[in-house]
């Protein structure tokens, strides 16, 4: 056999242990990498079921309050729509209750950003 045969056949097949170790390196690495992110969405599954499973500590008027807060803030003014009747025709309505409630709807006025 020919010298320049034999370098070429070595260094053919020194090229392709190269390459296939290359490539299992690179299969090794992915394979870790997903037991890794298997491992990460179970612990985040855990802390998703922990966290509903918590007992609501704020009431519903506080999110509502807070989320219209913040929409005022980014969005600005609010226009009025709609007007809809709070308590029923045939409810008792009492002097000290339409004051609260104009006292309160008066406080939410927002200026207008200039």
């Amino acid at each position: 056999m020919p010298e320049w045969l034999s370098f070429g056949l070595k260094f053919a097949v020194i090229g392709v242990t190269i390459v296939f170790g290359a490539l299992a390196i690179i299969s090794i690495a992915i394979s870790l990498i997903r037991r890794g992110n298997d491992a990460w969405q179970k612990h985040e599954e855990i802390q998703k079921e922990a966290a509903t499973d918590k007992e609501q500590n704020i009431d519903n008027i506080t999110v509502v309050l807070i989320s219209a807060a913040v929409a005022t803030m980014l969005q600005g003014r609010f226009h009025i729509k709609s007007i809809r009747r709070l308590l029923p025709a045939h409810a008792q309505k009492g002097p000290w209750s339409l004051q609260g409630r104009a006292v309160l709807l008066g406080s939410h006025v927002v200026p207008k950003k200039r």
